[in-house]
C-alpha cells in the first residue's frame, strides 16, 4: 500500500483519523483488516521517524 496517507503523520490521533476515513470507504472489501493494519504500520513508523528528528536536545 502507498504510505502517502501517513508519510507526514506526527500522532496517534492523527493516524486515527486517517485510519477512520479509510474504513469509511473501504470497509466492505474483503481486504480492509489487512489494509487498516498498513495504514496503522506505516503511521507508527512515520511518528517514529518524526519523533526521531524533532527529539529535543539536552543541553
Amino acid at each position: 500500500m502507498n504510505n502517502s496517507l501517513t508519510k507526514n503523520c506526527t500522532n496517534e490521533a492523527q493516524l486515527e483519523k486517517i485510519r477512520r476515513g479509510q474504513e469509511l470507504k473501504f470497509r466492505w472489501r474483503d481486504d480492509w483488516p489487512v489494509m487498516e493494519q498498513e495504514i496503522l504500520k506505516s503511521g507508527r513508523e512515520a511518528i517514529a521517524q518524526f519523533e526521531q528528528t524533532h527529539k529535543p536536545t539536552q543541553a
